[in-house]
């Protein structure tokens, strides 16, 4: 094939990535690209590039993955030759993980008493806060009764 060409057709693959707007619509173009056993070794790959830049050895590795030292020693390569797209990977799964967990500690935190931080410093009532919470809820019932009304009159004309 004519590099040309063929250079045209994996920038529609990237685009066609980026354009999805959410997970769900990645897992599903996923699901019609590759085998599960592809999607398989793709993530094996991800989690053994993310376990070598943490530190950890080969053999735990390749345990905990069920994957040969070949594999593992591939991904090691492409790391020590370059690796930038593993690990920018690696450093917004990081940063994702660190959210994650930051939400659970202040879930776990508000279920042991979730009245404290409202009275500790005075700034918010209880009533405040289920006053404020009902006009969020309320501009989101509107703005989508909006929403449904222009998407019926467009329909309709």
């Amino acid at each position: 094939m004519d590099p040309e060409k063929f250079g045209y057709l994996i920038n529609n693959l990237w685009s066609a990535f980026t354009l999805m707007d959410s997970k769900e619509d990645v897992r599903l173009l996923f699901k019609d690209l590759f085998t599960r056993t592809e999607v398989k070794m793709l993530a094996k790959r991800l989690e053994i590039a993310r376990r070598l830049l943490q530190g950890e050895s080969y053999q735990p590795i390749q345990t905990a993955l069920n994957v040969t030292s070949g594999t593992v020693g591939r991904v090691s390569d492409v790391l020590s030759e370059k690796g930038d797209g593993l690990r920018l990977a690696h450093k917004k799964l990081e940063q994702l993980e660190e959210k994650y967990l930051d939400r659970q500690k202040e879930r776990t935190k508000n279920m042991e008493n979730p009245f404290r931080e409202k009275f500790k410093n005075n700034q918010k009532t209880v009533l405040g806060a289920l006053l404020k919470a009902g006009a969020v809820q309320l501009d989101k019932t509107i703005s989508r009764k909006l929403k449904q009304g222009t998407a019926k009159k467009h329909l309709s004309a």
